[in-house]
Parts: C-alpha cells; sequence; structure tokens
C-alpha cells in the first residue's frame, strides 16, 4: 500500500472546517487483482474497511463523507500498452470493487486533454464521462463534451492560494448553460457535435432573415433566472431580450446568453450571406505522422484556419513505418485525434494488421470511421458499432454526416478488399448499388452536401456518371494524385493519393440564394511550410497542440518498445534447431500454402519459394517488441508475387535472403517460365532492382505482424518461452 503521508491530516482538516473534498487514486493497475487491489487501498483509506493486516492505518471508526466523486488517475505510462477497451474494463472492476466495500459516492475519472481524446474512447467510458476530470494546462480548456473539473495549472505560487506549498494545482468545478435547439423559419437546427466539441452555430442567407435561440434554463415563471442577450457585432445581427436572432448585413458575429447572476453564459456563432466550407483530404500517409518538410501538426494548424473547415483521411495511411508496425494502427489513429481530424475511411492497405485489430484501433480516433461497401460473414457493415456519447460517431459504420456553420455535409465511402488475404472474411458490395443505398441514406438526414470518398485500392472511375445521377457532389480520391472534374458529368474530383506531397482541399461555397459549388484545390508540403510564418492564434495553438500530442505518442512508442513480449529460450531437447530466418520463410511458406484456393486459375500450380530478408537472429532471453521490430522487416508487407524462376534464382545467390531449413539443404535449380514467391516488400524491391519484374497476386498484411502473432499462438500468448523448431538431422546444417 502507498499511503499518502497528508491524507489523514488533510481530510480530517476538510471535514471539521467544512471544506469540500474528493479524492483520486493514482492508477498502475493493468489487471483485474491489481485494479481490485487499488479500490481495496481507497476503501480503507475512506474508513470503509479495515487494514487486511498489522502496520497499516485503521480509519474505520470515522469514515469519510466525500463531497466530490473518488476519482480513478489514469495517465501512467505503464498502462499504455492498454487498449481503450481493457481500459474501460480495469476501470469498471476498480469501482465496482469499491462499491462492493460500501462505496456509495459518485466516481470519476481523471486525465489529461489528450488521454481523454485518444485512449478513453470505449462506450464503456460513458458510464463516467459527466464526472471526467480533464488536465490541460493551458488558458483553456478547448474541450467542450461534459466533464466536471479542468486543472488548468500546476505551477501556481502556493502562498497566491493560502497554501503552505511552493506551488499549487489550480481546478475549475465546471457549470454551464447550454442552447438545446434553434428556432429558424425553415427548420429547427440543434447544437452540432464535431470530435469531442459542441458547436452552436447559426447560418441565415440573407438580410431580415430570424430565427430563435433556445436554452435549457427554465423560465422565470418556473423559477429559472433571467436571460441577458447580446451581440458582438449588431452591424451583422441583432438579438431581442427573448433571444431572436435578426440579420442585418453579410458577416460573422458572436451572439451570448448570460444568466442574470452572471454564474453561466453561452455562445453562438451566426453568419450571414454566402461562406465557404473547407474539406481538407489526406491519404497514402502510409504509416507516417510526418514528410520530409510537414507533420500533421502542420495539417492541424490548416484545418484551424478556418473555423468551418473538415478535415479527412481517405484511407492508405495506416501501414507502412516500422513503428505503425509497432502499435498496430494505433499510432496513426491516435495522430489523426492529435490533429483533429473529423473522420476516416479505410481500404485494402489498412488491413494489414487483420480487421479485429482495425475495429480496436479506430477507437482511438475522434471522429467516425467508415468503409461503407465493406461486409463481414454476418452481412454487418466492417466498421459497426455503438454510438459513444463524445463523438459525432456512426452506429452504422457506413455513412456519416459533420455539421459546420449550419449545414450538414454528409460522408460515404467506397473500398476495395483487393487481393488482401486479411480481408478473406470480408466482401465489398457492388460500388454503383452502395453509392446509391449511401446517398439515399444521406439525403434522409438532410444533408447539405455529400461527399463520396474513394480509397486508394478502389478505382471509381466507371461510376462518376452514377455518383452524378445519385446527385454526389465531389470525390476525395485516395487513388488520384491530381486533381480533375470528371468529364460528361462535372463531378469533380479531388486528390488524395499524394501522401506527404501534398494536401487534397475541396472548398463548398454557399451562397445567399441557396446555391452552393465544389471547387478543388491543393496545398503542397511547401504551402503548408511557408504558412508556419503567418499563423493565426488559433493556428499556432493547434500547431503547438498536435506537436506536443505527436512528440508524446512518439515518446510512448519507445516506451512500447521496451515493453517485453517474449522469451526466447534455447531448445533443449534438439540437438539442433533451424535458425530463425529459416522460422521466417516456413511461416511465410505456411501463409502462401494456406491460401491456395485463392491464387488466380494461371497461377495455381506455380512452384513457391519462401524467403526471408532482412532478418536478424535473435538472442536468447526476454525480447522486447522493439527488438523483435528490429529483427524483422518492419514496415513491409508479406506478399505472393509472380517472378520468373531465374530471377528468384538470381537473388537467392546474393546470400541476403534465406529459404527454409529443408529447401536450404538443396541448392535451388531455376527453370524456365514463371514462379512464385513469397516475401516482404523489400526483398521484392531488391528483385526487381537486380533486373527481375514480378506482379503481386496475394497480400498477408504486415510482416512484423504476421510474425508477432504467429509467435503469439505458439507460445499461448507468450505465457510460454519461444524456441525454435529441431533441424532435421541430415544435410548441410543450419543456415
Amino acid at each position: 500500500a502507498q499511503d499518502d503521508e497528508q491524507w489523514r491530516r488533510n481530510a480530517d482538516e476538510c471535514t471539521r472546517l467544512g471544506i469540500p473534498f474528493g479524492t483520486y487514486l493514482y492508477s498502475y493497475a493493468t489487471t483485474e487483482e491489481q485494479a481490485k487491489s487499488e479500490a481495496e487501498h481507497v476503501a480503507r483509506l475512506l474508513g470503509l474497511v479495515a487494514p487486511p493486516h498489522e502496520g497499516l492505518d485503521d480509519y474505520t471508526a470515522t469514515p469519510y463523507q466525500l463531497s466530490y466523486p473518488v476519482y480513478y488517475d489514469l495517465e501512467d505510462k505503464s498502462i499504455t500498452g492498454l487498449y481503450p477497451d481493457e481500459m474501460a474494463h480495469l476501470t469498471e472492476v476498480f469501482f465496482d470493487r469499491l462499491k462492493e466495500l460500501g462505496y456509495k459516492g459518485e466516481e470519476g475519472i481523471y486525465a489529461s486533454i489528450n488521454w481523454t481524446r485518444g485512449r478513453l474512447t470505449d462506450p464503456a467510458f460513458d458510464r463516467w464521462r459527466d464526472n471526467f476530470w480533464i488536465a490541460r494546462f493551458n488558458s483553456a480548456l478547448g474541450y467542450t463534451g461534459p466533464y466536471s473539473i479542468w486543472q488548468a495549472t500546476y505551477t501556481e505560487p502556493g502562498e497566491k492560494y493560502g497554501v503552505q506549498s511552493d506551488t499549487v494545482d489550480v481546478d475549475f468545478v465546471m457549470e454551464e448553460l447550454t442552447f438545446t435547439g434553434i428556432k429558424a423559419t425553415s427548420k429547427d437546427i440543434l447544437p452540432s457535435l464535431t470530435n469531442d466539441t459542441y458547436k452552436n452555430e447559426l447560418w441565415l442567407p440573407k438580410a431580415k432573415a430570424t430565427a430563435t435561440l433556445l436554452t435549457d434554463e427554465p423560465s422565470e415563471s418556473e423559477g429559472g433566472q433571467k436571460i441577458f442577450w447580446s451581440s458582438d457585432n449588431e452591424d451583422v445581427a441583432t438579438v431581442n431580450k427573448h433571444g431572436e436572432v435578426k440579420a442585418k448585413a453579410d458577416g460573422t458575429c458572436t451572439i451570448t446568453a448570460t444568466l442574470a447572476d452572471g454564474r453561466m453564459s453561452a455562445d453562438v456563432t451566426v453568419r450571414v450571406g454566402a461562406f465557404t466550407i473547407p474539406v481538407y483530404v489526406t491519404g497514402n500517409l502510409q504509416g507516417l505522422t510526418e514528410g520530409e518538410e510537414v507533420s500533421l501538426a502542420d495539417i492541424a494548424a490548416l484545418k484551424a484556419g478556418s473555423e468551418d473547415s473538415i478535415l479527412v483521411d481517405a484511407g492508405g495511411s495506416l501501414q507502412g513505418t516500422a513503428r505503425a508496425s509497432l502499435t498496430g494502427g494505433m499510432d496513426m489513429t491516435s495522430a489523426f485525434a492529435a490533429a483533429g481530424y473529423d473522420l476516416q475511411a479505410f481500404d485494402a492497405s489498412d488491413m494489414a494488421y487483420g480487421t479485429d485489430r482495425l475495429l480496436s484501433d479506430v477507437m482511438t480516433a475522434t471522429g467516425p470511421s467508415i468503409a461503407s461497401n465493406l461486409y463481414t460473414t454476418e452481412n454487418e457493415a466492417l466498421l459497426a458499432r455503438s454510438t459513444s456519447w463524445s463523438r459525432n460517431r456512426i452506429s452504422n459504420g457506413m455513412n456519416t454526416i459533420v455539421e459546420e456553420a449550419g449545414k450538414k455535409i454528409g460522408f460515404f465511402s467506397l473500398a476495395s478488399i483487393g487481393n488482401s488475404a486479411q480481408t478473406k472474411e470480408l466482401t465489398a458490395a457492388d460500388l454503383a448499388l452502395a453509392a446509391s443505398e449511401q446517398v439515399a441514406a444521406l439525403q434522409a438526414q438532410g444533408a447539405d452536401a455529400i461527399l463520396c470518398i474513394a480509397g486508394p485500392d478502389t478505382d471509381i472511375s466507371g461510376i462518376y456518371a452514377d455518383l452524378a445521377d445519385l446527385g454526389v457532389t465531389a470525390v476525395l480520391d485516395a487513388g488520384a494524385t491530381a486533381n480533375s472534374t470528371a468529364k460528361a458529368n462535372g463531378i469533380a474530383v479531388v486528390a488524395a493519393g499524394s501522401g506527404w506531397d501534398s494536401v487534397g482541399c475541396l472548398n463548398l461555397t454557399f451562397a445567399a440564394d441557396g446555391s452552393m459549388t465544389a471547387e478543388p484545390a491543393s496545398m503542397s508540403a511547401a504551402d503548408l511550410k511557408s504558412a508556419r510564418g503567418s499563423y493565426t492564434t488559433a493556428q499556432q495553438t493547434a500547431y503547438d497542440s498536435a506537436f506536443t500530442s505527436l512528440q508524446s505518442l512518439a515518446d510512448g512508442d519507445e516506451d512500447v518498445r521496451s515493453q517485453t513480449l517474449f522469451t526466447f529460450e534455447a531448445n533443449e531437447s534438439a540437438d539442433k534447431t533451424i535458425s530463425f530466418a529459416n522460422y521466417a520463410a516456413a511461416l511465410y511458406l505456411a501463409y502462401a500454402d494456406g491460401d491456395r484456393a485463392n491464387y488466380p486459375q494461371d497461377a495455381a500450380d506455380l512452384t513457391v519459394t519462401a524467403l526471408a530478408g532482412g532478418i536478424t537472429e535473435l538472442g536468447f532471453g526476454d525480447i522486447t517488441r522493439g527488438a523483435l521490430c528490429d529483427a524483422v522487416p518492419a514496415g513491409q508487407r508479406l506478399v505472393l508475387a509472380r517472378t520468373t524462376s531465374a530471377a528468384i534464382g538470381a537473388l537467392i545467390d546474393t546470400g541476403t535472403v534465406t529459404r527454409t531449413y529443408e529447401e536450404s539443404l538443396t541448392a535451388f535449380e531455376p527453370t524456365d517460365g514463371d514462379a512464385l514467391v513469397v516475401t516482404d516488400t523489400a526483398t521484392l524491391e531488391a528483385l526487381e532492382q537486380a533486373g527481375g519484374s514480378y506482379t503481386i497476386l496475394r497480400d498477408y498484411g504486415d510482416v512484423f505482424w504476421d510474425i508477432r502473432m504467429n509467435i503469439n499462438d505458439v507460445t499461448n500468448n507468450f505465457a510460454n518461452p519461444f524456441t525454435l523448431p529441431e533441424a532435421p538431422q541430415r544435410g548441410a546444417g543450419r543456415k
């Protein structure tokens, strides 16, 4: 037990002086047993249970009565390896055990704003969201989802607040006035929720247009307070004592409602006249949070340049680097959260870690995740999930609405399963049919514009006419590298396939007469870099916040690298074992052999050779995630390719690759004609550089992930040591 030496004195004095107080427990728990132990520790300090053994203080004589919740503090690096659902489960275990021991008060969670956005995302956390205690050491929290306390600083001088310490935490207990709706001439408009931020926005098309704002404050006749209304620019719009807004001229202003006692207020952004919503779109980032010149912090600043902007990733971004391999895609989805992405779409290339892992990774993103035409064997949408309070999250996994400036921008995505073996449990619905269904669904939700996202592996050029007939406004295409306007139908196509070379943009302009135009544009990496010198305050804040979060992710990856995965031991029952490279080659071959039913017909009878390149032999002892990552071609994909037998032989002769142990006992004899090779994509590039050509037939996903999961399987979830198989007692020996 780690008793706070000041606990008894502080709790006794708060009780004696009538000062309301609560408590928090800094958690290290990674197992149910540890979470229960932490709950038992809290229960003892509250006086609910007696000490389990001598030497511990007993508080049962005068149990403490808390005015504030018990907060579970989630921040320690020891729990960074937990997935959101695992963290939520351990939190449930903690509080359930605390209640079993007699606690009847409120429950809450303490975390940083980055953890709140990136890790406390599982719907199971909904139980505590109204009592989130969020730490962000800044002049503003920048988070308007439900929460109860904001910790704003920990460096204020204690003497300033009558505290006998050099520094003191400053926290604010939050109470807010909330707008519940807008009564407009044509329709009622509810406050929109984008990521974790409620945004009250009203668009009035022209002068003399009116709308009435509503709040959750009871009327004065019902015991509520009087509300005072004000406009910060009456040349744009005025507001009367009843909350009725009247447009005066084109522009933007803020309408504020304040309770008579001044305790609470709320704002609505009002726009009059034409305005533009820029939709920024990235794609093909291939596991990189930064390019040679810019990073996702620059993307965050780009988005912050317009308060009405929307930020989207069109797919192809989860895999392609060793760092991405290490975390299985979670780094990229967490980085999307740090940069303020509103949604992300996925394609076959994003399935490199398997669909189950993708479903876990997307929980760390902020906005919804969609793949409109991908279905499981149960005929459910791949990304179907229950709605979570804090996200503009979808429940069908197929389409979503993002609200900006009072306009509803609808999105759906079309994906391909391509040659990915990781998607063998999925089916891809017909593109035109899927588009028809999703457009109808978005139109039923009142979408003012409908955008189709095309993944990098998905060719939709054949259905442009269908999309135009359906009423699709534009296409955000991760397979395109140049903006265009599709012939014969006028659909704008925004290129989102250039990775870090450029960011696509679609400018949606809404005119006072109700018409809308969609114009494609793009920003190069050089444009983004040069923009740093002219950031607004909002852009600089967004850049700094994202940069800090990205650095935190990088630091967390270093912690992940140091985590032990398994123990590698000598096979004491074997006179000699195969090498780790032999093992990798045998695993590659097993993937290919188990997939023969999916080979193209003209390749079904070709011989398959497995080649392991970029493999380093492991040393005995504890193997960390980082050590395994360094020992294999992390960031590469395992693929089956068609090439010539001669090209395979030439690559083997370089001595840079290893075959299976059994095949290595005899020399490789090239034959005339084609053959198949199963290897990593870096080795394939070496084959091409040596003069060979190839065609990829099947994709077995991320190499590191394939090897890691196989070792997981053969060691009973890493519970048992990993040993290499015995080598046959014949032949040329270990190779």
